[in-house]
């Protein structure tokens, strides 16, 4: 008996590993986030391409699998999105027609343009959300 022991935790230790070595990529983020990792709380934009959104207020939910919606700025959005083995993609669609000041609607078009761009999802070391794509990135938290 007491020689089980060592197999059986060498055992369990590789089974663990194996079982996050296919859940992160090479930068040690958790590939395409599931639906239960993203529904919750709204995530809170902080950053668009690298750069902060400041006292903007943009947000990301995911109601319910494969819908999207929340605040761009100054309008309320709604879109869908698709999961599918590394990819995600987001496909956007309704938006209210606020008029907000020219700052915060520039802001609210680089975002659904950022959007459009998504092609990878991934939940960071920091539990970031990070949508990104060419040229485009989206940082979020909770």
């Amino acid at each position: 008996m007491r020689s089980l022991i060592p197999i059986t935790l060498l055992a369990a230790s590789l089974s663990l590993f194996a079982a996050c070595s296919t859940a992160s990529n090479s930068k040690g983020d958790i590939a395409v986030p599931s639906y239960e990792q993203l529904n919750g709380e709204p995530w809170q934009v902080q950053t668009l391409n690298g750069k902060p959104v400041g006292n903007a207020t943009i947000t990301l939910a995911f109601p319910e699998a494969g819908k999207l919606a929340g605040k761009a700025a100054c309008n309320n959005y709604m879109s869908s999105y698709a999961a599918e083995g590394d990819s995600f993609t987001i496909q956007t669609g309704a938006m209210t027609r606020k008029a907000c000041m020219p700052p915060l609607m520039e802001l609210e078009q680089q975002f659904v343009d950022a959007l459009k761009g998504v092609d990878t999802a991934v939940l960071n070391d920091l539990g970031e959300l990070v949508l990104s794509g060419e040229g485009v990135e989206i940082k979020a938290t909770r």
